[in-house]
């Protein structure tokens, strides 16, 4: 008996001894599933965070990260600070974007109101001066004798042929000389002043002469000096005017352009010096006579 208790308590204390062990290895399959779970979360939430933005996979994933671990998922699908503050500015921008296109209209409209302002107020300079003024501004303009040779830079002087030039003349600049980029030389003072140093086919070429202009400064501009096909009275400089009027920033009605014509002794081509005078006050077409 003793002996089949002693049996039978080796058998309780074996079996007491499987079920401590049984215990010992669940604790230890909990501890590892929470491990694969721990680590299934961070596996997880680096795989939302490289899914954020792409659509119905991430919605997926956040959707199963949400049944396993909503207090992670809730921190982690939350916006963050750089998230909140491009959304604030994606807002502001949508919301300001009107106000902008309305701001930009107003300058513009701005703009143009003090342009109309300012040539309104310029088209009532010349008129609005007493006469004792219009007449000394007219005495400046008309009474100015052009000197004989070109304001020029010496090396540019050095290539008049025989140190002559045309007789120099001037005139008020139009708006014809800006909308159609032409210098019109009326054909009187062509004939007067600049006849006596061309020869019977620069006076009569169908497509005109090249020629190149000086500034005061030397610089040099290719042009061509023609008699007009419309008007042939009158004849012009074309083909190069506009990039002289451009680069010297030249006015209408205040700019009175000064021209005398050589020939290059080297090349025996056509020259022509061109120089300006400025009247501010002036904004209308003048002669002698105005006022």
């Amino acid at each position: 008996m003793m002996g089949d208790r002693k049996e039978e308590n080796m058998g309780k204390g074996s079996k007491a001894s499987t079920s401590k062990e049984e215990f010992k290895y669940v604790d230890e399959l909990e501890v590892a599933q929470e491990l694969v779970s721990l680590s299934e979360s961070m596996m997880m939430r680096d795989r939302e965070e490289e899914n954020v933005g792409k659509g119905s996979k991430a919605i997926m994933s956040k959707v199963e990260f949400n049944e396993k671990e909503p207090q992670v998922a809730s921190k982690l699908f939350a916006p963050s600070l750089e998230e909140q503050l491009r959304d604030q500015h994606e807002d502001s921008a949508r919301t300001s974007e009107p106000l902008n296109k309305n701001k930009i209209r107003k300058c513009v409209l701005d703009k143009a109101s003090r342009a109309i302002d300012k040539e309104s107020s310029l088209s009532q300079k010349f008129s609005t001066l007493e006469k004792t003024e219009k007449r000394k501004i007219l005495s400046t303009i008309f009474d100015h004798e052009p000197e004989k040779m070109p304001p020029v830079p010496e090396h540019i002087a050095m290539l008049i042929k025989d140190g002559q030039c045309s007789t120099p003349f001037f005139k008020q600049l139009q708006v014809h000389e800006f909308t159609a980029a032409t210098l019109l030389l009326s054909k009187p003072v062509v004939e007067t002043c600049l006849f006596p140093l061309l020869n019977e086919e620069e006076k009569n070429a169908p497509s005109g002469v090249p020629v190149t202009a000086y500034d005061e400064k030397g610089e040099a501009f290719p042009m061509r000096f023609k008699r007009r096909l419309v008007i042939k009275n009158d004849y012009m400089l074309c083909d190069g005017w506009r990039e002289f009027s451009i680069e010297h920033e030249l006015r209408k009605f205040q700019d009175f352009v000064t021209l005398w014509m050589f020939r290059n002794k080297e090349t025996d081509g056509l020259c022509f010096v061109v120089s300006y005078r400025r009247f501010e006050n002036v904004d209308c077409r003048v002669s002698r006579k105005t006022g």
